[in-house]
């Protein structure tokens, strides 16, 4: 019967490093102190290695492609690539950096994200620190966020409550800015609306363009932060939330 499963102990603060092809990739963080790997193909020995600095490097099998689920202690960094995977992160991560091409990405909480996807969805529950979301022609989602720089070609852009600076930029996609409190916010887009929302008792600064109609600002102005919105052909809107 082959390994389908292979159970790994080492020091919590190990970085995980996964690389598949055409496989979905699922990593749950949870309470445990070891790295628990299962596959729906044989775990061969070449494709797990551990380095000096303690990175455990996962490959799936059977050319790259195959399913992959692993369990990992909580807080644990995690690098992974594909090439048409789905990747969902469960529980809560330090450092997570996610490369796929045409793959969707969900991540449910970290300290620190990066993640690009050429035509896949992004979706972030909360990232305490700096988000990087990046994809061309899929929707970004990020519920809670400190800063957050993200960036679509013709994908809606939602950003739900962000306490720190946003800089967001679309082509053709809509975007949406909740803030939480006096970060600047910077937002461009071709064709798409832009709407942000501005929490009581900040008074931004505005400076809003669009060629397409008289951009909205319903908030009193002052020196607490930057608003900087520019679109083409879309509307604009700055409320208080």
């Amino acid at each position: 019967m082959p390994d389908m499963s292979r159970t790994i102990s080492i020091s919590l603060r190990a970085h995980l490093h996964v690389s598949t092809r055409s496989g979905r990739v699922t990593i749950t963080a949870e309470d445990r102190e070891d790295f628990l790997i299962e596959s729906d193909v044989p775990l061969r020995d070449d494709k797990i290695s551990i380095d000096p600095a303690e990175r455990v490097s996962i490959k799936s099998g059977r050319g790259g492609s195959g399913r992959l689920e692993i369990r990992c202690p909580l807080g644990a960094d995690v690098s992974i690539g594909t090439v048409s995977g789905t990747v969902e992160l469960r529980g809560e991560f330090d450092a997570v950096r996610v490369t796929t091409i045409s793959g969707s990405i969900t991540i449910d909480r970290a300290e620190l994200v990066d993640a690009r996807s050429v035509s896949g969805n992004i979706e972030v529950q909360r990232c305490s620190g700096r988000c990087r979301l990046r994809t061309k022609s899929g929707h970004v989602f990020c519920e809670r966020a400190g800063v957050a720089r993200v960036s679509t070609l013709s994908g809606r852009i939602h950003l739900g409550e962000v306490t720190g600076d946003v800089h967001a930029q679309s082509a053709s996609g809509r975007i949406e800015v909740g803030m939480q409190g006096s970060g600047d916010v910077t937002a461009q887009t071709m064709s798409g609306a832009v709407k942000i929302e501005v929490p009581p008792g900040v008074h931004p600064s505005p400076k809003l363009r669009s060629l397409s109609g008289r951009p909205r600002f319903d908030c009193e102005e002052g020196d607490d932060c930057k608003i900087r919105v520019r679109s083409l052909s879309g509307k604009i809107e700055v409320l208080p939330s």
